[in-house]
């Protein structure tokens, strides 16, 4: 029940964040968001190998977009992976309070 849920919270985040088309910029710089997802990645957070490859490429493919000048598409990317590694860390919180 709980991988379901899980799941779901999930497929929800993702279809959200894909959907959003925000056209303001962040005042954070990819660099803090950068240091933002290795802070919330190293707590320790229970994930499976899927979330954390998606959340690797995430930041990889953010990387590539910084690097030929796309900030905006980079930023988007990034914070997608902060979005997840949010839901991630209030599953974990929630999943040990039971």
């Amino acid at each position: 029940m709980k991988a379901k849920l899980i799941a779901v919270i999930l497929i929800i985040l993702l279809a959200v964040a894909g959907c959003s088309s925000s056209g303001e910029k962040s005042t954070s710089s990819d660099s803090g968001k950068l240091s933002t997802i290795n802070t919330l990645m190293s707590k320790g957070y229970e994930m499976s190998e899927n979330q954390r490859q998606t959340i690797n490429q995430l930041v990889a493919e953010a990387k590539e977009l910084e690097n030929q000048g796309k900030k905006a598409e980079a930023d988007k990317l990034l914070d997608q992976a902060i979005e997840l590694l949010e839901v991630i860390a209030e599953t974990d919180r929630f999943n040990k309070s039971e």
